[in-house]
């Protein structure tokens, strides 16, 4: 009975003790199921499965809350750089963890630039000697090593040490004699070159010429503004009479040619005078159109009269391509000839035309030196616009075209002068544009007469579109001005013919 009774009172014992297990070992997860951390990588899964069984007391539980810490830092520190929220709503914080290196002192990061290159070259000086060396025997698979001692430093070198041991290595490194570019000869000879030898050498800076008393200076007021080249615009001027002397028109240019005549140029540049006005084209277009066309026929002989207008249609795309910002379309000019021609008609006379020209479009235009004149004068615009009207009737003019741009524009500008003031031709030529233009009033007087008798003429010829250009309130309609059928005008061609 007494033994029945003890197992009896075992089994109760076992029972409440499972029961009190039972109610004690309680697993707690580490981490809550569903939990992601999305960012722009994606999703990161972070449901780390680490279970434990917590035993009965507070050392159990912060254990827990510590691994749940970890592993927040892990994830933390895996995307840190990625801004990312968990789908609970809370925003994941960036932990910055402080540095544990000493914040850069100023004189570490500014003085101690020479310093540590220095020290480097001797830490690697001190390697290579200290590294043990390997001395090859008879066979050169075997490597005998001699080993040494190496020192190490037993105290670490400071900072002012080392700059002080960097000005002394500086100061130490023996300074070898450097000659300058100036001072070195050469002689005939690649290999006569004399080092070391001092030599005074003189350099001519060339200042522009003086101008004489009575010249004025027209580029003085110039000097504040680069965009003038006040330095360099004589030697420019200078460069511009050579070219058109390099490439001048000879005068009856056309006989070489047996079926072009020059009424037929004349028709032709009056007709691409309206293209120009059409196309809105600046006037440097047109100058340029005249003087290919002009240049073209007197080189290639026999132009047949076909192909005249597709000369002239086929400079101005040139000049075009040349002058403007804006070219029109190869078809546009077709358009203009009333499809007398292709477009690949268009393209094999512009290659015609550029080859026989050299591929050169050098030659300077009246215009240029127009304005140039107009400064030395100090003409006002409407005596710039009554000398252009005078020039662009003197391009159509076939017995004008030999005569250079410069004797163009140089007498046009004259004739303005002369027309829109009481003045003689004496006072008007003044030394200062006898100067720049290089020309004397008795070398323009025989070209202003023509120019004058084409003014006067010019209501009863047929080529009217250079009148209706210049008849345009833009240009203060000087071909219409009362001074142009005046005395003075006929006065000029009764004189000079006498």
């Amino acid at each position: 009975m007494e033994i029945q009774v003890r197992r009896q009172r075992m089994v109760q014992i076992q029972d409440q003790e499972n029961v009190y297990s039972k109610k004690i070992n309680v697993v707690i997860p580490t981490k809550r199921q569903g939990l992601a951390v999305r960012g722009a990588l994606g999703e990161l899964n972070t449901n780390v499965q680490v279970q434990r069984d917590v035993n009965v007391g507070k050392v159990a539980v912060a254990a827990a809350e510590f691994e749940k810490k970890a592993v927040r830092g892990i994830v933390r520190s895996n995307y840190s750089h990625v801004q990312s929220k968990v789908n609970t709503g809370l925003a994941v914080k960036t932990v910055i963890q402080p540095s544990s290196r000493p914040p850069l002192r100023r004189e570490e990061s500014t003085a101690g630039l020479a310093a540590r290159a220095v020290v480097r070259t001797r830490a690697a000086l001190k390697d290579v000697q200290n590294k043990p060396h390997y001395v090859k025997e008879s066979n050169p698979l075997q490597v005998k090593k001699v080993t040494q001692d190496i020192k190490k430093p037993s105290k670490l070198i400071s900072l002012k040490d080392n700059v002080k041991e960097s000005k002394g290595l500086l100061r130490s490194i023996p300074k070898e004699p450097t000659e300058s570019l100036g001072k070195l000869k050469l002689g005939e000879n690649d290999d006569n070159v004399s080092l070391g030898k001092q030599e005074n050498v003189e350099v001519k800076i060339l200042s522009p010429p003086k101008l004489p008393e009575d010249i004025e200076d027209i580029d003085a007021s110039d000097k504040n503004s680069p965009l003038l080249m006040s330095i360099y615009i004589k030697d420019i001027y200078k460069y511009l009479t050579h070219l058109e002397e390099k490439y001048p028109i000879e005068e009856d240019h056309l006989r070489k040619q047996s079926v072009i005549t020059g009424k037929m140029r004349a028709t032709l540049i009056d007709w691409l005078a309206e293209v120009q006005r059409q196309f809105s084209f600046v006037l440097e277009t047109f100058h340029l159109t005249v003087g290919i066309i002009d240049r073209y026929l007197q080189v290639v002989p026999n132009v047949q009269r076909n192909q005249l207008q597709l000369v002239g249609v086929t400079a101005m795309f040139i000049a075009s391509k040349y002058e403007e910002i804006h070219v029109p379309d190869v078809s546009d000019f077709v358009y203009v000839t009333d499809n007398a021609y292709s477009k690949s008609d268009v393209f094999q006379c512009e290659r015609e035309i550029m080859s026989k020209l050299g591929f050169c479009l050098a030659r300077p235009i009246p215009l240029s030196f127009l304005r140039r004149f107009v400064k030395a004068a100090h003409g006002t615009s409407k005596n710039h616009h009554l000398a252009k009207y005078f020039v662009d009737l003197s391009l159509v003019e076939y017995s004008m075209a030999h005569y250079r741009p410069s004797e163009l524009a140089a007498s046009a500008i004259c004739l303005s002068l002369y027309l829109l003031s009481s003045k003689k031709l004496s006072e008007v030529w003044t030394p200062t544009l006898s100067y720049y233009s290089g020309y004397s009033l008795e070398h323009i007087v025989p070209i202003m007469v023509k120019i004058a008798k084409i003014v006067i003429s010019v209501e009863n010829s047929k080529h009217k579109a250079v009148y209706n250009m210049y008849s345009d309130t833009t240009v203060a309609k000087v071909s219409s001005l009362p001074q142009l059928k005046g005395d003075a005008i006929y006065e000029l061609t009764k004189i000079t013919s006498c």
